[in-house]
């Protein structure tokens, strides 16, 4: 029985229910879940029909001419009655109307439901307007940033969702199994080899850079023709921002390889992209070459699954057989092929002459398409300047593989001549194509980097916090966080950690943390040498570090004496009981790690807890250590100090004296005794080359900033009822802090605008000279130097580490004591409010004088000390 087609008018006498449809094809249904369902299978829910936003599904009205389950529903569409009913006579419509109520109310229905679809449709062409780029002078160009950038000029009136879509990298493997219809996955296939393609020519690339001179890696990493920069171009420190970087090249190709079937003029209608002639031959050639890779790993793919499905005889032959095709893959000339196009690809998008229309380029074009958000909204400065860094970043490594591909520079048979020559070819190039004023996509790259760099530091960050009146309560985005509930929840974290430690210790925690005399632990704040720690100072074995003080206390739980055999005795391990020890050992340093973080005092940034390291490496100094009663953690507070070649500012967070015993037990009993057990029940450990560092696991390696907003967020969550990350949690944290003194830290907050700038004396963007007040001592004066040379180049104390001397070292222990007695409290209270901004009316003038003068003098000594550190630093 054919049902009535969709949106026609509802039959009279059938009930009409609400129910859903799927923007992606004619699924409907009653039931929320069944169409989440049918969302997941068909992978509808990230699609959406041209033309059309929302979140994938619509709400419609229902008909049916049968009941569950054997209903088959059709869109009954109720405004389509009163569009027949307006073509009626108007006299019979008022007859109709005068005739009696219920005609009115039935007129009134429909008029509500024509109302509702009305608005439902200025809805959807509101959805379709955002969706498209405003031109110039629109909404969009409200941003200083949207308008250098000239965004909205260039992609004026082109859909920004599919503009997204189509330049998003390809599903990973797992995701792609479940995709449906097959043209999908195989589609997705292809774009997977496109990418893998480009990691293995930027693999084989990166190894020029072992191959040159380090003169011309200076000069590879300048911006200016003229001269070259102080430190070589390489690899980054991590290798999570090569691999972002590196992303940003592979999202270009796939959205090159995704528009390629519209033709040259097509693209250039629908994108606004511009190919040169070289360029499109170029992409013509990558998706020939990726249709062979791809066709033939189909094919093995179906062969393996035929051999799969034989059995008897034949075995060996099929493992020599799928051996010889490992072993060809290995040289798989159509994948050899495939990486020289890409390689060549990338080269013809860089070497493009440019002039006023810098968006004629196809990589520029993309970096625009990458100003876009999902939401469709633009990409702020601080987001984008990264794409552009990344974009700056591989193609210097592209296009010194390509000025030297033809001449080896570490090659025995070379002569000084040839070398020379691609030199010569590399510092033209250099000058024609990867510095400033060349006309080129990296000299444009370049320049917006310098102004997002500077916009960025204009902008000032978003507003997010908000006290209500009562001034014990702060709202972050809208959550509500009381001063109570933060306090509780920093307490919560050290019972947490104290627990897991005391079923560690056997339940014994609390008699053997009384033996822990911090004060009598001798520790030095200088490098001694790899493995160095107080632990192994001779001076502390009365603490006797070690595996020894556990295996009394919790050995006879782990390890059974069994007979030999011979006579004799061994030990054998209870492996269960080992590896639910091993658990709660990985529990308790799961909670340990936002102890450190939460009570070492104002918050740093994640890697400045996560690299915290308990010894000396071979290279690298320890972090922890203990200093005159309490554990103090040493940490660099620069960024980029692997980036500007200086040595990092150190700033000391001091924790209190439970996680302080804590942090000793961990570092002088537990870690020994953990490699123990690893090494005699046999369970893989972490690995020995990061044995220095505290916060790790053999599944995950080091842990980083994720595995600490994790843990952040359980007990904030729980604790506050808002899950705080290591962002978030800063934010607050800091906002805290500055309640906790009141009127005095907003008073230092103004000279610090002025006198803070990092040790910068000019901004590395524009050369402007930084203004910042000037403090000399007199004692200084008189040796003939400044205070600034005095502090960093004479009588350096020995005892302490760079640019941490005593005072400083004062300054900051005094911040920490503060922030741990804020958190001790239970009252949701910022402590002493002694000093205010406002007057008793009552107090008479005389004393109102004397406390504003004895105001003024406290401003100014907090103001002195303020300036005294910000000049050690």
């Amino acid at each position: 029985m054919e049902l009535p087609p969709d949106g026609s008018p509802p039959i009279p006498g059938l009930k009409i229910y609400r129910g859903l449809s799927c923007e992606s094809c004619r699924f409907i249904t009653r039931n929320s879940r069944n169409l989440a369902t049918h969302e997941t299978r068909a992978r509808h829910h990230r699609l959406q029909v041209n033309g059309r936003g929302g979140n994938g599904r619509a709400t419609v009205m229902l008909q049916s001419l049968r009941k569950a389950p054997q209903a088959r529903y059709w869109i009954a569409n109720p405004a389509a009655v009163w569009a027949d009913r307006s073509g009626d006579n108007s006299s019979s419509t008022a007859e109709e109307g005068d005739s009696s109520g219920d005609g009115n109310t039935d007129g009134d229905t429909i008029l509500l439901q024509t109302v509702r679809a009305c608005e439902k449709d200025l809805k959807e062409a509101e959805v379709e307007r955002q969706r498209q780029v405003e031109a110039p002078g629109g909404v969009d160009t409200g941003s200083r940033w949207v308008q250098f950038m000239k965004w909205s000029a260039h992609l004026q009136q082109r859909d920004k969702t599919m503009l997204h879509q189509t330049g998003l990298s390809p599903a990973s493997a797992a995701v792609e199994q479940r995709m449906w219809p097959r043209e999908r996955r195989e589609a997705n296939q292809r774009l997977r080899e496109l990418t893998e393609s480009f990691r293995r020519e930027l693999g084989r690339c990166m190894e020029r850079l072992d191959r040159v001179p380090d003169e011309t890696l200076e000069w590879l990493g300048s911006i200016d023709p003229t001269k070259p920069v102080s430190t070589p171009f390489g690899r980054k420190q991590q290798s999570d921002t090569m691999d972002r970087y590196s992303a940003c090249w592979q999202r270009y190709l796939c959205y090159c390889v995704r528009i390629q079937p519209l033709g040259r003029d097509g693209a250039k209608t629908e994108h606004g992209i511009r190919f040169t002639e070289e360029q499109w031959n170029s992409l013509a050639d990558i998706v020939q070459r990726l249709d062979t890779v791809a066709d033939k790993k189909k094919k093995q793919g179906q062969q393996q699954v035929m051999k799969g499905s034989r059995e008897g005889d034949g075995d060996e032959d099929e493992g020599s057989a799928e051996g010889r095709e490992e072993g060809e893959e290995e040289e798989d000339p159509d994948k050899e092929a495939l990486d020289e196009a890409v390689f060549d690809f990338c080269i013809k998008s860089i070497k493009q002459k440019l002039g006023r229309k810098q968006y004629h380029n196809p990589l520029l074009h993309f970096t625009a398409v990458l100003g876009i958000k999902e939401d469709g909204t633009w990409v702020p400065s601080h987001t984008h300047t990264r794409f552009l860094a990344g974009f700056l970043w591989c193609g210097r490594i592209l296009m010194l593989e390509h000025f030297f591909e033809d001449d080896p520079y570490d090659s025995e048979d070379s002569t000084c001549d040839t070398s020379f020559t691609a030199i010569d070819r590399f510092q033209k190039g250099h000058r024609d194509w990867l510095a400033t004023g060349s006309y080129t996509p990296f000299s444009a790259i370049i320049q917006w980097m310098t102004y997002g760099r500077g916009y960025r530091n204009q902008e000032g960050g978003q507003a997010r916090v908000l006290w209500d009146s009562d001034g014990t309560t702060l709202k972050y985005l809208g959550d509500k966080i009381t001063v109570e509930s933060f306090q509780r929840a920093a307490q919560a974290v050290v019972r947490e950690a104290e627990g897991w430690l005391d079923k560690l210790m056997g339940g014994q925690w609390s008699q053997i943390r009384e033996t822990i005399r911090l004060r009598d632990i001798a520790d030095s704040l200088v490098f001694e040498g790899p493995g160095r720690s107080f632990a192994t100072n001779r001076k502390n074995a009365w603490l006797k570090p070690g595996a020894e003080k556990l295996t009394r206390l919790v050995g006879a739980t782990l390890w059974k004496i069994v007979d030999a055999g011979n006579g004799g005795s061994r030990v054998e391990c209870r492996r269960w009981a080992i590896e639910e020890y091993l658990g709660w050992l990985r529990q308790f340093r799961s909670s340990m790690f936002p102890v450190a973080h939460v009570w070492g005092g104002q918050p740093g940034r994640g890697p400045e807890v996560s690299t915290l390291k308990h010894c000396d490496t071979e290279q690298l100094p320890k972090n922890v250590f203990v200093f005159d009663g309490q554990v103090v953690l040493i940490t660099d507070r620069d960024k980029s100090k692997g980036l500007n070649g200086k040595q990092g500012r150190k700033v000391a967070r001091f924790l209190p004296e439970g996680p302080s015993l804590m942090m000793v037990a961990y570092i002088a009993w537990l870690l020994p005794f953990e490699k123990v057990l690893h090494r005699l029940s046999g369970i893989r450990g972490p690995s020995e080359a990061i044995s220095p560092w505290l916060w790790k696991s053999a599944a995950k390696g080091l842990w980083d900033t994720s595995k600490l907003s994790k843990q952040l967020a359980l007990v904030t969550g729980a604790q506050i009822g808002v899950q705080l990350t290591v962002s978030s949690y800063r934010h607050v944290a800091i906002e805290m802090g500055r309640r906790i003194k009141g009127l005095i830290v907003q008073q230092v907050e103004l000279e610090a605008a002025v006198a803070d700038s990092d040790d910068e004396a000019a901004d590395p963007l524009t050369g402007e000279a930084h203004r910042q007040p000037k403090v000399e001592y007199v004692w200084d004066i008189q040796a003939t130097h400044g205070s600034r040379i005095a502090r960093n180049h004479y009588a350096v104390n020995l005892q302490f580490p760079s640019q941490l001397q005593p005072e400083m070292l004062s300054n900051f222990r005094e911040i920490s004591r503060l922030w741990h007695q804020f958190l001790a409290r239970t009252d949701g209270d910022f402590g002493d409010r002694k000093r205010r901004a406002h007057y008793d009316d009552s107090m008479p003038v005389v004393h109102r004088a004397a406390k504003r003068q004895q105001l003024t003098i406290d401003r100014e000594v907090c103001i002195i000390v303020f300036i005294t550190l910000l000049f050690y630093m």
